[in-house]
């Protein structure tokens, strides 16, 4: 494999030389432990996928900042045909659900080795082995723009078994975010118009009547969480495409597409939040449920982009401001 991407780097070199399209790089490292991660990166940004565990993306930052996506302390490289305990790993994941429907367990899906193939000067391919518990293979292109700091991600999960198999694709990013948001639907299927999970594993549930949770503020038609003590689990209907995190001056927004009428099977979300005390949030868009004939397909595909803003952000209650950024990074879809 790295012979391969030796081989592809003269092209990456010899397309670098084009003095209008600016220095872009695609090339293995090793990160966290983790040899031949891929990182794609121009003038602007920088991505790491790590095909050693999942294929997810576990770095993503832009003009010289900090890694909004949250890396795991424990992580050491451990892959999951060495590792005698769990595998440790941050960073985004696209996994399957419904989690209310509990899955069954698919680690080469989750942390498996995922074989990559180079789609371009800064655009990847990494697909996994077939999961024998689920029948499922996923795949995922990543790709990097040539300027700016925006990112296409395409999941796809395909059932490679022989019997029809019904699944979700379920993005869990886990981020720095210490205020994370979206836009809620003002004809929600939910009273409350959001969402608080509750229950044990295995047995969760979603309370859409009368939610409540020291960790989420309403603001307009924005439901936001904040920082706290109490680990919580959030959602809602909305459907207007997008998601957004924000730290320090950095926001961070995905871009992704609601099916109307589609089985959103997880409570009937289309987005979740999950925080924490340790200042995690894992930021979830969600695909509907969909049942897929032996070699079928589907796909959720997301438009990441991240900047540094001059918004002043002293609490919650000025996430409102940054609405207009958000809205240059996330522009609504034409019909």
């Amino acid at each position: 494999m790295r012979r391969n991407f030796a081989g592809g780097l003269v092209l990456v070199m010899g397309w670098v030389l084009l003095p209008s399209m600016g220095r872009s790089e695609f090339h293995t490292i090793t990160f966290q432990g983790w040899q031949d991660c891929i990182e794609l990166s121009n003038e602007t940004a920088r991505v790491v996928a790590a095909p050693a565990v999942g294929g997810r993306i576990l770095h993503y930052s832009r003009d010289g900042g900090p890694n909004f996506l949250w890396e795991d302390p424990r992580a050491k490289g451990d892959t999951l045909d060495k590792a005698k305990r769990g595998v440790s790993v941050g960073g985004y994941q696209c996994d399957i659900g419904p989690e209310l429907e509990s899955p069954l367990p698919h680690p080469p899906l989750w942390v498996g080795r995922y074989e990559v193939e180079k789609l371009g000067p800064l655009a990847v391919r990494v697909t996994s082995a077939k999961d024998e518990a689920t029948g499922i293979q996923m795949i995922k292109e990543i790709a990097l723009d040539r300027t700016g700091a925006a990112v296409t991600v395409n999941q796809i999960m395909k059932n490679a078994g022989e019997k029809e198999a019904s699944y979700c694709l379920w993005d869990r990013t886990m981020s720095n975010a210490e205020y994370a948001f979206f836009a809620m639907n003002p004809n929600s299927r939910f009273p409350a118009h959001w969402s608080v999970r509750q229950g044990e594993r295995d047995s969760y549930s979603y309370d859409g009547k009368s939610p409540s949770s020291p960790r989420v503020q309403m603001l307009g038609n924005l439901l936001v969480t904040v920082p706290g003590q109490k680990t919580e689990k959030v959602g809602a209907d909305s459907q207007d495409g997008w998601v957004a995190g924000f730290r320090d001056g950095w926001l961070y927004v995905k871009k992704y597409s609601v099916v109307p009428g589609g089985d959103y099977a997880d409570g009937g979300n289309t987005v979740e939040l999950w925080v924490d005390a340790q200042k995690r949030t894992e930021i979830e868009p969600l695909g509907p449920k969909v049942k897929l004939a032996p070699g079928a397909t589907s796909s959720l595909t997301e438009r990441w982009d991240l900047r540094r803003v001059e918004v002043k952000i002293s609490g919650a209650a000025d996430i409102p401001n940054l609405l207009p950024i958000v809205r240059q990074m996330a522009p609504p879809q034409t019909p």
